[in-house]
């Protein structure tokens, strides 16, 4: 088996690395954002390397290459506030900037990064190389990368809704526009980090504070196998430790159950350096002007609302089946429903058991053809206005072998689908491809069957119950990675409590060509049963298994 049986481009598809490292990195993050440091730095860094820590990340910005985070939450939230990493918000919002249109709305956030970003310790500067963008609640890595990032990623943790989407919306990104993809998690949570002890110089902190243990492994490997180059623990180099007074026998500083975790996943990444392609056959093609942000608590007394495009424009039609959409992708996450700053919801809102997987990435309609081409499906999606010469790329895509399935509210760039439609086809063969139109117009309820067995086609696993997926490829295995998103709640201030009865005990089939030699579990190391093709394995609540099919 070659990972080219699956991987159409594999130039494409390869995960990108920084241009100063080799692979993957997960990072302690050193730095000043709203909380004291309870160990020198100096400190901090021999013992991030003596225990396998990763590697120290001092700022969040270093003063060499322009960096900015979270920048769509403070445009749309934070005016005349204070970010979290201490910059005064300016001349940001719709109040002095009313934007004409959603492109317009696009070009006043670009012009407004570029200046609140250009000084120091920001060096944000239009064309430079190294530039890193990094989004909350906001899903706008594709107009970072298309006004010149290198390093594209997501915040994710603190009360952040849906980690899947904003890893679909990062790697897409990343693909299409060829930057490297990051995450970076925040242990914040409602104003609240978890540190096992009370401690006089870091009055957030709380034992109950903060996220559980669970969910950083599982956001990890969601991260890892899917694609990301880095991973960051925000404080990380503050978290992972008790205090200076807390000392072993060995000289080194006593490690927090969250230093244990970073120690056990930064370990793990190291001993599995080679996983491969993240395999994602579906494409989800939004409008580039989606203008998507997820709940969150936008500026009162400005009108702007978190279910409108941008913040602010009424939505159209194309927008609403957008929302719906990603609601069924990802049913129960609370997407796009409004939710009190201090009421937040629990864990179990951010990452999500689905019967799609993590299969697919998450492009815009401008992307090339060479980007389109390398997803054997792809799902037009919102309030898509193409062109004429946007819309042969589609019809060159199908032509060359490719799977487009159509609402019948873009029919009216396709004239020749229109017509193959109006005298009766819902399946229309073009070339090497075909065309699945579904309707009525801008309802996805009929897209959930044909997605389901586009996922059947491709995807070479079943699942006998469901949980979240991801699927890496490799010369001669498929690594499967299971994760259980069911079984542990923890909500603001309260310590995490697991259900053992959320256990899932599933049957996993191979359902490809290839003959199953051997399947090792990864993360455990524990010893799998091979029946013909088919595994039985059980997730924990909250737990993970990572299952290599190997092939003769």
């Amino acid at each position: 088996m070659k990972a080219t049986d699956y991987i159409l481009n594999p130039a494409l598809f390869a995960t990108r690395y920084a241009a100063d490292t080799s692979g993957f990195i997960g990072y302690s993050h050193y730095g000043k954002h709203g909380c004291n440091e309870t160990v020198p730095p100096h400190v901090a860094e021999e013992n991030i390397r003596r225990q396998g820590l990763g590697e120290l990340y001092h700022a969040p910005y270093d003063g060499k290459k322009g960096c900015c985070g979270e920048w769509g939450f403070t445009f749309l939230n934070l005016r005349g506030y204070y970010a979290g990493d201490g910059m005064l918000a300016e001349g940001c919002g719709w109040i002095e900037n009313p934007p004409r249109d959603d492109a317009d709305a696009v070009a006043i956030m670009r012009r407004w990064i570029f200046k609140q970003y250009a000084g120091k310790p920001y060096y944000l500067e239009e064309g430079a190389t190294g530039m890193t963008s990094f989004n909350g609640h906001t899903l706008f890595q594709h107009y970072a990368a298309s006004w010149g990032f290198d390093h594209i990623g997501a915040e994710i943790g603190e009360n952040i809704a849906c980690y899947q989407a904003h890893m679909a919306f990062t790697r897409g990104a990343a693909r299409q526009y060829g930057c490297v993809p990051l995450m970076y998690f925040s242990n914040w949570n409602q104003g609240t980090i978890g540190t096992e002890e009370l401690h006089p110089t870091w009055p957030q902190g709380l034992p109950t504070g903060g996220h559980s243990m669970s969910i950083l492994r599982r956001a990890f490997l969601m991260s890892y196998f899917g694609g990301a180059a880095s991973f960051t623990f925000e404080a990380g180099a503050n978290l992972a430790f008790y205090g200076p007074e807390r000392v072993t026998e060995e000289g080194l500083l006593e490690l927090t159950p969250y230093g244990r975790m970073m120690q056990e996943l930064v370990a793990f990444s190291a001993k599995h350096p080679h996983i491969g392609y993240t395999y994602t056959p579906i494409g989800v093609v939004l409008d580039h002007y989606h203008g998507l942000a997820l709940c969150s608590a936008l500026e009162s007394g400005t009108g702007l609302r978190h279910d409108m495009a941008f913040g602010y424009f009424p939505n159209t039609a194309g927008d609403e089946m957008t929302r719906e959409f990603f609601k069924k992708l990802y049913a129960g996450a609370g997407f796009f429903t409004w939710r009190d700053w201090y009421s937040q919801a629990p864990e179990q809102m951010h990452l999500l058991n689905t019967p799609y997987g993590d299969t697919h990435d998450v492009i815009t309609h401008t992307a090339s053809q060479e980007v389109l081409n390398s997803y054997p499906v792809l799902v037009l999606m919102g309030d898509i206005q193409l062109t004429e010469e946007e819309a042969r790329r589609y019809v060159t895509y199908v032509r060359q072998g490719g799977t487009l399935l159509c609402n019948t509210a873009y029919l009216r760039f396709f004239a020749d689908y229109q017509a193959a439609y109006d005298a009766g086809a819902q399946t229309i063969a073009d070339g090497e491809g075909t065309v699945i139109v579904y309707g009525p117009d801008y309802s996805v309820e009929a897209l959930d069957a044909i997605l389901k067995e586009q996922i059947k086609k491709y995807i070479p696993f079943t699942l006998s119950d469901e949980v979240e997926y991801l699927v890496n490829v490799k010369d001669g295995s498929l690594i499967l990675t299971l994760i259980n998103n069911e079984g542990v709640t923890k909500v603001y201030n309260e310590a995490p409590i697991t259900d053992p009865s959320k256990a899932k005990t599933l049957t996993v089939t191979y359902t490809g060509d290839e003959p199953v030699v051997q399947v090792k579990e990864l993360y455990y190391g524990e010893t799998v049963e091979v029946d013909g093709n088919a595994v039985t394995v059980t997730v924990g609540p909250g737990d993970v298994q990572v299952l290599e099919f190997m092939f003769g």
